[in-house]
């Protein structure tokens, strides 16, 4: 029997004595339940779904029965099924012989956080450097920087874990990760009526596999320019018009292997058109995805300030808006942003970033780059912005004619999915 102290004191009249042999009724309570939990493979699957992962990568190191839980592909998913964003980061500087990067913090009252100001995690043969190609979920996908494309070496890294995989040698960089670890690659065809053929890297085997026929892709298809949703790859024609009924664009569905056609024609898509203003023929200015809803925005004028946010509807029967947008709010806080002695708004739209669910969203907003080097966030339900960074002078230095440098930006999320 161990007791705490033999006199009597605020302590000790507050502590009861512990013993180590002969547990009381609610230790043995405590001790009973905590032998429960354990052994109960679902109920400790539903505490741990609710456990930060910060705190699940210590919890990997419990056992091996925990790590085996945790580091589970099904787990992962379970997790987070629909994550979003935390930062953008972008390519600050590309004048060394590898890239530095900038983050970008979504939530004003954060930090910005920084994973990583250059990629540094494995020694590349070739001693290019190494960049990023895309990022899905979490992952990135990388590759040997300032290299010949047929020499390139791949690797998909977690910035989270730290950990990364060393893919085989592919031909192409047109690719993109999936949050099953998958990537999918397409690249030149032998078959010179169809000239694009799909592989595809998979974590299980690790190994690259032909998937499908060769096909053909409409002029102007940007492979390196995709977006996953809806368990699909899907490319954009850089000069796909809104309003043609003859164009479409190419979708992949990575669990079917099968390249699908999506028509973009003005049945597909409800048009408001502003007062005056005649049916424009433009390309769309931004197409991205956010907690598995994927976006469209078509600013039909440099002169207007308004414009709608798309949302494509999840069996593909068409386009319809999801939010209208009236940046007014940010040229009164920002007079830069309206080119002087005109009516012309300067702005890059970087991202859309939806939080919350359904029925309360009024924490989704857009991401933009103004004049000056600074960041907003425009919020949809009350139409405020707030200023979320400014450029130092090294980054916004070389700016284009309208004081832009229109820089492209990558998501970041923690994630523990492994590779």
């Amino acid at each position: 029997m161990i007791k705490l102290g033999a006199k009597k004191s605020r302590t000790s009249q507050q502590l009861s004595p512990v013993s180590l042999h002969d547990p009381g009724p609610e230790s043995s309570s405590v001790i009973a339940s905590a032998v429960k939990v354990a052994s109960s493979e679902d109920l400790l699957i539903q505490i741990l779904l609710h456990v930060p992962i910060k705190k699940l990568l210590s919890f990997k190191s419990v056992s091996k029965h925990w790590y085996s839980l945790i580091t589970n592909p099904r787990f992962v998913r379970l997790h987070n099924p629909l994550p979003s964003a935390s930062a953008l980061f972008f390519i600050r500087s590309s004048c060394r012989s590898t890239p530095d990067y900038q983050f970008i913090p979504l939530d004003v009252s954060d930090d910005c956080p920084t994973p990583f100001k250059s990629l540094d995690f494995v020694h590349d043969p070739l001693r290019s450097g190494i960049s990023v190609l895309q990022s899905c979920n979490g992952l990135l996908l990388c590759a040997s920087y300032r290299a010949r494309i047929l020499n390139r070496r791949y690797y998909v890294y977690n910035p989270t874990t730290k950990h990364f995989a060393t893919l085989l040698q592919i031909k192409q960089e047109h690719s993109k990760i999936s949050p099953y670890y998958k990537v999918v690659c397409v690249r030149q065809s032998k078959t010179s009526d169809n000239p694009f053929q799909i592989e595809i890297y998979s974590y299980e085997t690790r190994l690259w596999r032909v998937s499908g026929q060769p096909f053909k892709a409409p002029q102007f298809t940007k492979f390196e320019n995709c977006i996953y949703w809806n368990g699909c790859v899907h490319w954009w024609n850089g000069f796909v018009s809104l309003w043609n009924d003859e164009q479409y664009t190419l979708y992949f569905k990575v669990e079917e292997e099968r390249v699908e056609q999506l028509p973009m024609t003005r049945k597909n898509i409800q048009a408001v058109v502003m007062p005056d203003q005649d049916l424009p023929e433009q390309v769309a200015t931004y197409l991205g995805e956010s907690q598995g809803h994927w976006h469209l925005i078509d600013v039909y004028s440099d002169s207007t300030c308004l414009f709608n946010v798309y949302e494509m509807a999840r069996d593909y029967s068409g386009w319809f808006v999801k939010y209208h947008v009236d940046l007014s709010a940010i040229s009164t806080i920002y007079t830069d942003t309206i080119t002087n002695g005109s009516y012309d708004y300067r702005f890059n739209i970087l991202s859309l970033v939806r939080r919350g669910q359904e029925e309360e969203e009024d924490g989704s907003f857009l991401v933009l780059e103004i004049p000056g080097g600074k960041i907003v966030r425009y919020n949809f339900a009350d139409k405020s912005v707030v200023k979320l960074c400014e450029f130092d002078p090294i980054v916004h230095r070389y700016y284009y004619n309208n004081d832009l440098k229109y820089i492209s930006t990558f998501s970041y999320m923690e994630s523990f999915a492994s590779v």
